[in-house]
């Protein structure tokens, strides 16, 4: 990716890009009627899209979520959960631990509880993050996030398509779910940020306009001689106090951001670049190659070199493949 199109990108996609935020242990929850199933909690939070039919996500702690063909819930971490289909006359229970990954990354993975009548179809996922060089920016949920899409979301037609290709999988089909998946943890995030960010911190960071200008900064400024005394200068704030609540809404330093940050765009530029590693440095604002490649290694397990050569070498085999 450019730095044209890289800095073209709104600041929630950059933030979300630098965390390397995903979608993972995608599952197809198929419920029949009078029928639910419980999961175990996850360390990470969970995205639940209800595809067709009605029932309710209903939470360890008792809080019932109604759910309707394209409702949208974030779950917090650590919360354990069952989702239930709608009915008068309960049938059963059954229990399936947490989701996980499955063996093939081209068929939908689908749990079917009961039999009988259609009940409810969700589609399931984790958020997939490295939290070994950034914080958990989920951690401080505190209750689910809920949304209801519509045609104006430009999302519910996309899923409504995809029911078939749900019924009949085909190659790429659940990529593209996973993927739609993602765009919906965006387009909740956007609402919480418009929202001021009440029930996450790190979106109130957002809403902020100084703590947004300082984060702006981290992803446009990467060869800048940034320090926290800099961008508390960009916010407008004291150091303290732009330290502070930096820290409250992202989790994290403003400098170990800003590393973070600085190290994924390298990646990037050593994967797609032939550009000297002394120059992607500079270009990522290291003073020195040195420094560069020891925090490189410490994030990546391998230095700027071999992580070229590696990154080439399965772009080759993914030609030879095609």
């Amino acid at each position: 990716m450019t730095n044209h199109l890289l800095f073209g990108l709104p600041v929630l996609e950059r933030f979300l890009a630098a965390l390397d935020i995903g979608v993972a242990n995608f599952t197809l929850c198929d419920i029949r009627d009078g029928w639910s199933a419980r999961f175990d909690a996850c360390a990470t939070a969970s995205l639940h899209y209800c595809m067709e039919g009605r029932g309710a996500l209903v939470t360890q702690d008792g809080e019932h979520v109604a759910l309707i063909p394209h409702s949208f819930v974030l779950l917090p971490p650590g919360i354990g959960y069952r989702i239930e289909s709608d009915s008068t006359s309960p049938v059963g229970e059954t229990n399936h631990g947490r989701l996980c990954e499955w063996p093939s990354r081209e068929t939908i993975p689908t749990i079917l509880v009961g039999g009988g009548k259609a009940g409810i179809a969700t589609a399931c996922g984790e958020v997939k993050l490295d939290t070994n060089y950034g914080g958990d920016p989920f951690r401080t949920m505190r209750r689910p996030l809920i949304a209801q899409f519509d045609t104006q979301s430009g999302l519910k037609d996309q899923f409504v398509l995809l029911l078939a290709e749900c019924a009949r999988p085909g190659l790429g089909s659940r990529a593209l779910v996973e993927a739609l998946l993602k765009q919906c943890l965006i387009m909740v995030m956007r609402r919480q940020i418009d929202n001021g960010g009440a029930d996450l911190p790190w979106a109130a960071g957002f809403a902020d306009k100084r703590l947004a200008g300082a984060l702006e900064a981290i992803f446009e400024r990467l060869a800048s001689p940034l320090s926290v005394e800099r961008l508390a200068d960009i916010a407008g704030m004291s150091r303290s106090a732009f330290a502070a609540q930096f820290m409250k809404a992202f989790g994290q330093p403003p400098m170990a951001m800003l590393k973070v940050v600085r190290l994924r765009k390298a990646a990037e530029l050593l994967a797609t670049t032939d550009v000297p590693v002394a120059e992607v440095a500079r270009m990522v604002g290291f003073s020195s190659r040195s420094n560069f490649s020891q925090a490189f290694h410490a994030m990546h397990d391998m230095d700027p070199t071999a992580f070229r050569r590696r990154s080439s070498a399965t772009d080759r085999r993914g030609v030879r493949d095609e």
